[in-house]
């Protein structure tokens, strides 16, 4: 006769044993970093949905884009996946979507730049009558302002964005219209006038167009002109912040991916040339990713420790990563080297710190695989001859290509 278990011992057994976790909101939250940095993202991207075993980067409820990462999150939450946009950055026939090129990227502003030349002889006359008659009084830096005044707002004007994005989102299964995406979408902006942060998607400001929105979140101050929505001018969103991962954790999401290809450079040893032999560009470039990345790893604290509840993956470059310092952030040039360097230093990252990333995946009822990881990297990274072929042919591949590839190993 079997033997007799208490009621409530067998309840207190039943409650104790493990269930699978519920699935939690998920979002994923793209920085800012110019074209460099946007690059950067999609070879990330490539590298999360290797580890992801029942979901892709597609498949997060929310997603939050700011500066470059608003181009990549508006692609990304239309369904695009990063191996389509490799095969675009690559340029590999046939691309599934238009191709992208400089002169789209940074069309030039025309009609102001015409202005302000036609406009510099009579300024500079000016400017220098008031200078001989205030002798002494009158420094360099305020000449060089004085003419600054007459330039135009942006040397770039952002049409080439927006267009691109619109005829991209031109498509049966794709959509330029925020309140027609099966996922939420955010993108924001900066009002140069008021200060404030305007995030398009949400109540009020999802009928604007993404296509607009994406212009707008990218529109680097100085470098882009301004772009007037409904009577705001509205400059780079990465003014405000880098990421703005907040957006995200008051949309109920409770497990976010951050991707911030923004990270200040630290020199390791006195072999390295300092920073400020590198030039002025290199100097205010340290300066800025500097006091962004220490603002976004301090809203990093505040939300988790507002939030207990909230797990924040946080992906960007090593603080050494030479490769990632030393290329502007708008190096057209180096798109395909700076792709397969997110996709292979985050690849890695990802499978050093594998046992972390399963456990808080796992409370969030997301399965994830170092396995496939590891058998993928070690494929294409087995002839240190032609490294580099092989891992541009693992951002061109589909997902269930590698998979099949990699389980022959």
């Amino acid at each position: 006769m079997g033997s007799v278990v208490r009621l409530e011992t067998a309840r207190a057994a039943r409650t104790t044993r493990r269930r699978p976790a519920r699935p939690s909101k998920t979002a994923l939250v793209l920085g800012g970093g110019g074209f460099t940095g946007a690059v950067y993202e999609i070879g990330a991207l490539r590298a999360l949905d290797l580890l992801s075993v029942n979901r892709s980067v597609t498949d997060f409820d929310v997603y939050v884009g700011t500066s470059a990462g608003s181009f990549v999150a508006a692609m990304t939450a239309n369904g695009i996946t990063p191996e389509e946009m490799m095969r675009v950055v690559n340029r590999q026939v046939p691309t599934p979507f238009p191709d992208i090129d400089l002169r789209t990227v940074l069309s030039l502003n025309a009609r102001e730049l015409l202005s302000a030349a036609v406009a510099f002889p009579f300024r500079a006359a000016r400017l220098t009558a008031r200078t001989l008659g205030q002798l002494g009084q009158v420094s360099a830096l305020d000449v060089v302002l004085g003419l600054a005044e007459g330039m135009p707002s942006g040397l770039y004007s952002g049409g080439g964005i927006e267009g691109y994005v619109r005829r991209v989102l031109d498509d049966a299964d794709r959509s330029d219209d925020f309140r027609a995406l099966a996922h939420e979408l955010y993108l924001t902006a900066t009002d140069l006038d008021t200060a404030e942060r305007v995030v398009f998607g949400r109540d009020g400001f999802d009928d604007v167009p993404i296509s607009t929105a994406v212009r707008a979140s990218t529109a680097l101050p100085m470098v882009y002109k301004p772009v007037k929505v409904g009577g705001r001018e509205l400059v780079d969103g990465g003014i405000v912040s880098t990421t703005n991962l907040d957006i995200a954790v008051e949309a109920g999401a409770r497990f976010l991916v951050v991707v911030n290809p923004l990270v200040p450079y630290v020199r390791s040893s006195d072999d390295e040339p300092r920073i400020s032999e590198m030039g002025f560009p290199q100097v205010g470039y340290q300066t800025f990713k500097l006091i962004a990345h220490n603002r976004l790893h301090e809203m990093k604290r505040q939300w988790e420790q507002r939030y207990p509840g909230v797990d924040i993956i946080l992906i960007e470059p090593d603080a050494g990563d030479e490769l990632m310092f030393r290329t502007s952030v708008m190096d057209y040039r180096s798109r395909v080297a700076i792709a397969r360097h997110g996709f292979r230093s985050v690849t890695v990252k990802l499978s050093e710190d594998y046992g972390r990333l399963r456990r808080v995946a796992a409370r969030h009822g997301i399965q994830i695989s170092a396995t496939r990881v590891n058998k993928v990297v070690k494929h294409f990274a087995a002839s240190e001859a032609d490294e580099p072929a092989r891992w541009r042919a693992i951002l061109e591949q589909t997902r269930s290509t590698l998979l099949r590839q990699s389980a022959g190993d």
